[in-house]
C-alpha cells in the first residue's frame, strides 16, 4: 500500500516521540489503531451493501430471464400463438 522503508519508519517514530512524548505515545498508537479499525469496518460494511445490491439486481435479471425461458413452447402440441389467427378457410366454397 505505502512504500515506506526502514529509514522513513525510523524518522516517523523519532518525530512521534519528540512531538507526542514517550509517555503518551502508546495511548496515541491505540487511538490510531481504533480509528483505522473503524474505517476498515465502515469500508467492509459499504462493500457488503454494494455487493448485496448487485446480487439483488442480478437475481431480478436472472428471474426475469427464467420467466421468459419458461414461456418458450417445448413441443409442437404446446404451441400457443402470440397473434390472433386469421379467419380459417373451411374448404371449397360454392360458387353457384
Amino acid at each position: 500500500m505505502f512504500d515506506i522503508g526502514m529509514i522513513e519508519m525510523f524518522v516517523i517514530v523519532v518525530l512521534a516521540i519528540i512531538v507526542v512524548g514517550p509517555r503518551d505515545l502508546p495511548r496515541l498508537l491505540r487511538s490510531i489503531g481504533r480509528f483505522v479499525a473503524k474505517i476498515r469496518a465502515m469500508g467492509n460494511e459499504f462493500q457488503t451493501s454494494v455487493k448485496q445490491m448487485a446480487d439483488e439486481v442480478e437475481l431480478e435479471e436472472v428471474t426475469r430471464k427464467l420467466n421468459e425461458a419458461g414461456n418458450i413452447p417445448l413441443d409442437d402440441d404446446d404451441v400457443t400463438p402470440d397473434i390472433t389467427p386469421e379467419a380459417k378457410d373451411d374448404g371449397p366454397k360454392d360458387s353457384s
